[in-house]
């Protein structure tokens, strides 16, 4: 593993030196994709991302210390699942949980594609754009999925969550959040 950059010390206060954070406190970035992070850093720089205490720690950072940042916790191991199952491999949707129902099945009627569709079986993310969801934070997902659906949140690349997040209901949320979290990750 890499050393850590004198740039991540205030990062790992709330990420952690593992980078998988804390629940209520902090979402797991180990693992994900160094652009991916970022660009999440610069929208909290220009306030593209509203987050009380992202936007000052981000604003301490140069492009520089922004590269140096995501490099290294990119470069962080993550417990991701190692033999993810695709949709024909899962059981019949109805012996499914909901939430593991909605992520590999979706809701057509609702116009509500499957999470995986995008995110990767299991959630282990996609190239640089779709991160992974396996083991991270319910409350994360959570909030972030509200973010998405008030508006607050509006910053993936291709316009794809916030009409997504929007037709979700509060028990889709939490069922959906609660089956990534329970995937890898910690």
């Amino acid at each position: 593993m890499a050393e850590m950059p004198a740039q991540a010390a205030t990062c790992i206060s709330c990420h952690q030196a593992s980078g998988l954070g804390m629940a209520n406190v902090a979402p797991s970035i180990a693992g994900m994709p160094a652009s991916y992070l970022a660009a999440q850093l610069r929208h909290f720089q220009n306030g593209e991302r509203n987050n009380a205490i992202m936007k000052p720690m981000a604003m301490m950072l140069d492009d520089t210390g922004i590269e140096a940042v995501s490099q290294w916790f990119a470069g962080l191991p993550v417990s991701l699942p190692e033999d993810p199952a695709f949709r024909g491999e899962k059981p019949a949707p109805q012996s499914m949980a909901a939430g593991e129902k909605l992520a590999y099945q979706g809701d057509w009627q609702r116009g509500i594609p499957s999470c995986v569709s995008c995110h990767g079986p299991e959630g282990v993310g996609v190239g640089k754009v779709f991160p992974h969801l396996a083991g991270q934070h319910a409350d994360y997902i959570e909030s972030q999925l509200k973010a998405w659906q008030s508006g607050g949140r509006a910053t993936d690349p291709n316009g794809l969550m916030a009409p997504v997040a929007k037709k979700l209901t509060a028990e889709d949320i939490t069922a959906v959040a609660s089956y990534f979290a329970s995937l890898g990750g910690q």
